[in-house]
């Protein structure tokens, strides 16, 4: 694959996962979810035993949701542990996988993010926009707060059906956040 093809699907995927904003989270929840993924990021990258570039962070409600490929056990761990740690954190979801992760394999998660992310677009019954998708390894993540059981299971039905994905990870919330 050239180079040129590669950053097209790049960006095409970047841009299916990012084209959204969710209707269910207030603007204010999503000022302080984004410090705090910075703070989780700084914290990770100041650790010697994690490789902060393998850790994709994603923060909804407060709640830290780590995932990619890491070197080792150890290093899994240590993410979790300094994530727990993090100023404003109040949950950890842990993801993290211990293996190797090639171009190839970023490549595929990038196109299994963005063909999921386009289907839940397309599909009526979900409100795409009230949920993160990320992918390593051929495992989905599923992230965010919809309406209702069934946008739920519908997203995890478009998850599952979709080209690529060997598990899915349904972390969606259902209802309103009560305040």
């Amino acid at each position: 694959m050239n180079k040129l093809m590669l950053h097209s699907l790049v960006c095409v995927g970047l841009l299916a996962l990012t084209a959204c904003s969710s209707t269910m989270v207030s603007e204010k929840t999503k000022d302080k979810d984004s410090a705090i993924s910075s703070r989780v990021e700084q914290a990770l990258e100041d650790s010697p035993l994690v490789k902060a570039r393998q850790v994709n962070i994603e923060t909804r409600e407060s709640v830290v949701y780590l995932s990619g490929v890491v070197d080792s056990e150890e290093s899994r761990r240590e993410a979790g542990r300094v994530t727990w740690k993090t100023l404003g954190v109040n949950g950890v979801v842990n993801d993290l996988t211990v293996g190797e992760r090639t171009v190839g394999d970023w490549v595929d998660d990038v196109m299994i993010s963005s063909r999921l992310k386009s289907m839940l677009i397309a599909d009526t019954d979900v409100q795409a926009s009230d949920i993160d998708v990320s992918s390593s390894q051929g495992v989905v993540t599923l992230i965010g707060r919809v309406r209702s059981v069934e946008m739920k299971k519908d997203a995890e039905r478009i998850a599952r059906e979709t080209k690529g994905v060997t598990d899915v990870r349904n972390e969606l919330t259902v209802g309103r956040k009560v305040r």
